[in-house]
């Protein structure tokens, strides 16, 4: 009785005291008991966050992202306009024969390849999705600062091609001096089989 009486005199001198006391140990009580899905629904806040982050990104990123599509498919159509078609074989090789005709340099070979670079190929290390490649070997004469203008005119043209290998053996005979005779294994972008 007379811890009774002790409880109830500390309850009426300091109420407040009392009060906070149960309180903090109700609320001590709540977290040892809801400890486990305090972490839990601090990871879903955490994740619903970023998730709010990246749509404000993303908001702020399309604006003006028909203009941007538009533009992408102005692109695309021009990159389709320049590719070769593997099954339009004269024509491809009359473009390198073009080629000919306005430089110094003579064609004496040119096959268009039956496969394209493996390494372009589905499984190569740097394997095309949207497009393919046609591979052309040709053997060329003339003097080296006109094969070098060859090769430069290859990168040059709106064809989208790429001079893969290049071996150069002298070929001065019958009187003619400083000639080369060159072969170069190319590779062109081509619409996709």
């Amino acid at each position: 009785m007379k811890s009774e009486n002790k409880l109830i005199r500390i309850f009426k001198d300091y109420p407040l005291a009392v009060v906070c006391f149960a309180v903090i140990l109700m609320c001590t009580a709540a977290i040892f008991l809801r400890g486990g899905r305090t972490t839990e629904l601090s990871a879903q806040e955490n994740d619903l966050t970023a998730r709010i982050r990246t749509i404000d990104r993303n908001v702020k990123n399309a604006k003006d992202i028909k203009k941007e599509v538009g533009e992408v498919q102005l692109l695309v159509d021009e990159v389709q306009s320049r590719l070769f078609n593997r099954n339009e074989r004269a024509i491809n090789i009359n473009f390198f024969y073009a080629l000919e005709d306005r430089l110094n340099v003579r064609i004496s070979n040119i096959a268009q390849m039956p496969a394209g670079n493996p390494i372009y190929e589905k499984g190569g290390p740097r394997a095309l999705k949207l497009y393919s490649t046609i591979a052309y070997s040709m053997s060329l004469n003339g003097t080296f600062a006109d094969i070098l203008e060859f090769m430069y005119e290859l990168h040059r043209v709106d064809r989208l091609i790429r001079v893969a290998d290049f071996q150069v053996a002298d070929a001065s005979r019958d009187g003619t001096q400083n000639t080369l005779d060159a072969r170069l294994r190319v590779i062109v972008l081509a619409e996709n089989e």
